[in-house]
């Protein structure tokens, strides 16, 4: 494999496979079904006020 047809196919595949990567994550991101877990996720880091105080 001469260092040409490597650098072609790592720049070729590495785009293809980075473009699938991007897509699923975009996807899961904005998945109306994991609404639930993304609101969850957002409000568990806030602080209770409550029985502490």
């Amino acid at each position: 494999m001469t260092h040409d047809l490597f650098l072609f196919l790592s720049k070729t595949v590495g785009l293809f496979w980075l473009m699938g990567f991007f897509l699923i994550v975009v996807i899961r991101a904005y998945a109306p079904s994991r609404r639930a877990a993304q609101e969850q996720a957002a409000r568990s880091i806030l602080v209770e006020r409550g029985e502490d105080d």
